[in-house]
């Protein structure tokens, strides 16, 4: 008997998640969305088998609540600036953002854990100039990843469409969505963030409710063949 799960999962999974489940032999309902706002959905009473999230702070919240188990560390991901390539031209990413004719683009925090390690990055900017953080907060676009967002996830990334609808320059987002985003459209560049600017996102998944189903699938895609898949797609163990 193939064994079905429905699971919740962080937008930025889209392109590799159905591949795993899809390779361990295990039949996935999947709904990929801001990790915020589906943490927020399962905490009022949506069932689910799993959850991964894109950071360990909404698991946590709901082991804590007695909804879930501990969360479990399954991969990581790295920011980067990326965006059109006239525009970054040769200058550094502080510099780009920080430019006051382009428009820079971010998840939405709180509701998306890519908005909250965005300007996590913000802050760090501090330290290589003076007034950054403040400059790029008040000018940040976060145009997806929130509640009340119009951008929604579809078959492509929501950073896609921004791109392709041209509502933003630059985003600063997922090494992993950067290199989506250029394999789909032309004329995009992909700038790595200054060490001292760097923020390095977790991943974890939670069994929800002691969901039997659950356990099992965590159990099937902890294989070696799902850690090279998720390296082969820009994530880091």
């Amino acid at each position: 008997m193939t064994l079905k799960v429905k699971v919740y999962a962080a937008g930025s999974l889209r392109k590799v998640l159905p591949v795993l489940f899809e390779q361990a032999g295990i039949e996935a309902e999947i709904e990929f969305g801001p990790s915020g706002v589906l943490k927020d959905r399962i905490a009022g009473g949506e069932s689910v088998d799993l959850f991964f999230s894109a950071n360990k702070m909404h698991g946590s919240s709901l082991a804590a609540s007695g909804l879930s188990s501990e969360p479990i560390a399954f991969a990581h991901n790295e920011l980067c600036l990326f965006g059109r390539s006239d525009v970054i031209g040769n200058r550094n990413p502080l510099q780009v953002m920080l430019d006051e004719q382009v428009r820079l683009g971010t998840s939405t925090p709180i509701d998306d854990p890519g908005g909250d390690y965005a300007f996590m990055a913000f802050d760090k900017a501090e330290m290589l100039q003076s007034g950054a953080t403040a400059a790029l907060k008040n000018k940040a676009l976060p145009l997806v990843g929130g509640k009340n967002s119009k951008i929604r996830d579809g078959s492509n990334s929501p950073v896609h469409v921004l791109f392709e609808k041209s509502l933003v320059d630059v985003f600063l987002g997922y090494k992993t969505t950067a290199q989506a985003v250029k394999s789909g459209i032309d004329g995009i560049e992909i700038v790595e963030l200054s060490a001292k600017m760097q923020v390095q996102a977790e991943y974890t998944v939670v069994v929800i409710r002691e969901s039997a189903q659950g356990a099992l699938a965590l159990d099937l895609l902890g294989s070696e063949e799902s850690r090279n898949l998720l390296v082969s797609e820009g994530f880091s163990n």
